[in-house]
């Protein structure tokens, strides 16, 4: 019997990690699965409260850390767990701010890989904001030159907001162009079709035993955002098999940490625009290393 993690990345909000780890509990039918919550330095008790709550569920374990991590580290404290301590098959790092439905989500994820292996595998990922499909999506940082441009235009954006001029910036472009400043997952038609060598968002990414025995999580040098493009770099470095399975489903209802933590736009932006520019330099030195072989 194959063994399943999801690791649940909890802060500060928690209604949002309740409804996720009800859902699982709610809706999923599968012998030998286990919940792992990651309390990443939350400041409101938060932790103390999922910890009581779930005292008595032994498939449930809570791990606490002392600070926020962010987002690789922090799910790699699950993962890590999930590895050497429950020994699990597949492990499923899942955002506090999404919800299952499927009973058989579980199932179709084990099928799958008995019928071609995968390392990493993304589920169909629906926004209850608007409906958008999230996955696949297009990798727009893909190659240098994308790369340095995105960490050009964020540095911009982050000095103009220290003044609160970003936001103008933002609401001129609108005007004469629909793109977003902050890009938005581009809707794509092709979500109805299983696809395999492409970008899988953050929000929920699935991984095998044969990543499992490779790895020890998610890179761990950045705090926040990008993370899907150094897996996606990785990936493709490393020739693994990474899968769009639009079978398998998930709700996400986006930003909810993020939302708590600032929940003044100009603040948002300033740490999105911050940790963006951090992560684009870890993926820069990832390429240069490669390009030096």
């Amino acid at each position: 019997m194959r063994k399943f993690s999801f690791v649940i990345l909890h802060y500060q909000t928690t209604n949002d990690t309740i409804k996720c780890v009800e859902s699982i509990l709610e809706n999923v039918r599968f012998d030998s699965f286990n919940i792992i919550i990651v309390d990443n330095g939350s400041t409101n008790n938060s932790g103390q409260i999922l910890r009581e709550k779930y005292l008595n569920n032994y498939n449930i374990q809570i791990i606490e850390s002392f600070e926020n991590l962010g987002f690789a580290k922090g799910n790699n404290l699950g993962y890590n767990y999930a590895k050497y301590n429950t020994k699990s098959d597949f492990i499923c790092l899942l955002n506090n701010d999404t919800y299952i439905e499927q009973e058989n989500f579980i199932e179709k994820i084990v099928d799958r890989y008995d019928k071609s292996e995968y390392h990493i595998l993304g589920p169909d990922i629906i926004s209850v904001i608007d409906g958008r499909h999230q996955n696949p999506n297009k990798d727009s940082l893909s190659d240098l030159v994308s790369i340095k441009s995105s960490l050009n235009h964020y540095r911009i954006m982050l000095f103009l907001n220290y003044f609160l001029l970003d936001k103008i910036l933002v609401d001129i472009k609108k005007q004469f162009f629909p793109t977003p400043i902050m890009p938005r997952i581009e809707q794509n038609l092709s979500y109805k079709t299983e696809q395999e060598g492409i970008k899988l968002h953050g929000s929920c990414l699935i991984f095998s035993e044969k990543y499992i025995s490779k790895y020890e999580g998610l890179y761990p040098k950045t705090f926040m955002y990008a993370e899907e493009s150094i897996l996606n770099f990785i990936s493709k470095r490393d020739n693994l098999i990474s899968v769009y399975f639009p079978d398998a489903r998930i709700y996400h209802k986006e930003d909810s940490s993020t939302d708590y933590e600032y929940p003044k736009s100009s603040k948002k932006r300033q740490f999105y625009y911050a940790n963006y520019i951090d992560s684009l330099k870890v993926l820069i030195e990832l390429i240069k290393k490669e390009n030096e072989k």
